[in-house]
Parts: C-alpha cells; sequence; structure tokens
C-alpha cells in the first residue's frame, strides 16, 4: 500500500496535477518575512519537505547556503533546476527521516512550511527529534505552522494542528522564541498560519 510515508505516495500527487500545496511561487507570508527583525541575516538552512523548491529559492536568493531535501522525483527535479541557478543552494533526494549529522554538516536554521502538516500525525515527535540533532547549539527552527486552527475546529487540509499541541509537543526539547503573525496569506490560508520562532534546549531528546 502506498502511503504518505513513501516518495510514490507524493510522486503520485504531482503526477495528477494535485499538488495543491505547491503555489507555483514563493510563500508570500515569507518573503514578508525576511524584512522581520527577527529574521537572521545570514546562515547554512535545511528546508525538510522541500517540495519544487519556491522557497528555498527565496533563502539562496539572499545570499543564505541553502540545503533542500525532498524525495519525490518531480520536486527534485525542480530542486535541480533552482540549485543551477543559484550556487549556494544544494539538494538532498532522501527521507528526510533518514537525515542524520553523518549525512550532512548542522545547520543555524531550519526552515518549515507544509512539511509538519504532510507527515503522518504519529511522526511528529520524530520530526521534531530530526530537528533537534540536525541544529547547531545555537541554532533556530523558523516554522509557518500551517494549518494551525482551534482544537475544536480540526478540519484538514491535511493534518491540522493547535497551539495546544505544539506547545506540548516543544515542552523540553524547543523554547518557544517568538510568534509571528503571518502577512500576506493567500485567501484560503489567512489566519490559519503562523511563525513560529524556536531554539533547541540542549536537555531535549
Amino acid at each position: 500500500m502506498i502511503t504518505q510515508n513513501l516518495a510514490e505516495y507524493w510522486e503520485s500527487l504531482y503526477q495528477e496535477k494535485s499538488a495543491d500545496w505547491d503555489l507555483g511561487k514563493a510563500t508570500p507570508p515569507l518573503i514578508d518575512f525576511f524584512k522581520h527583525p527577527s529574521c537572521p541575516q545570514s546562515g547554512r538552512v535545511l528546508v525538510p519537505g522541500a517540495g519544487k523548491g519556491h522557497d528555498a529559492a527565496e533563502w539562496a536568493k539572499r545570499g543564505f547556503e541553502t540545503v533542500a531535501i525532498d524525495f519525490a522525483q518531480s520536486a527534485c527535479e525542480s530542486l535541480q533546476g533552482y540549485s543551477e541557478l543559484y550556487q549556494n543552494m544544494s539538494i538532498l533526494k532522501m527521507d528526510i527521516f533518514d537525515l542524520t549529522p553523518k549525512s550532512t554538516e548542522l545547520f543555524d536554521i531550519i526552515y518549515e512550511y507544509t512539511c509538519f502538516c504532510a507527515i503522518h500525525p504519529g511522526r511528529r515527535d520524530e520530526y521534531f527529534e530530526v530537528w533537534h540533532k540536525m541544529l547547531k547549539p545555537d541554532g533556530l527552527v523558523i516554522a509557518l505552522f500551517y494549518p494551525l486552527i482551534n482544537q475544536t475546529n480540526l478540519d484538514g487540509p491535511p493534518h491540522p494542528t493547535s497551539a495546544g499541541e505544539l506547545m506540548a509537543r516543544l515542552d523540553g526539547v524547543f523554547e518557544i522564541v517568538e510568534r509571528v503573525t503571518a502577512k500576506s496569506s493567500i485567501p484560503h490560508r489567512q489566519g490559519k498560519e503562523e511563525f513560529w520562532l524556536l531554539k533547541k534546549l540542549e536537555t531535549g531528546f
């Protein structure tokens, strides 16, 4: 059975033109966030579940050393095109859960958008563990969580979360440094996404 844990699942959505998460351009709130005073000005960035790489390319465009990871063939082909355009952008074709400090150097920043909501909810703590082990000691997660909605209205897409769930899962693992309102969200995502800036706690995991 093909499940969301497999590259074939996501590749089938690309082939069926059902990749609704792909805006065909960089995420508008990310463009705005680059102007925010809390946005780092340099560093090495990991973009897990990068899809076709529009957001990853925006990090590279601004001078960040950027590593984009995905395992769907169509996504990786698009990422390859961006990596040829930006010399400071590289790609890893692999499962995000196979990432280890041995597979690539540690990162100053992990940028999250729509990967968290795409994985099975039962693997969320495992995903946070990947973040934790791939960040430098003073590293920062910049997570644009979506869909971030009220606990009483947990209807997709695809696997929503809530502030309460996130705070419970992050407790003891990451410090919530700041929450930043997302600006310029596309219409059906307005009010359902928010930036969370997280620093890892060395005592976590």
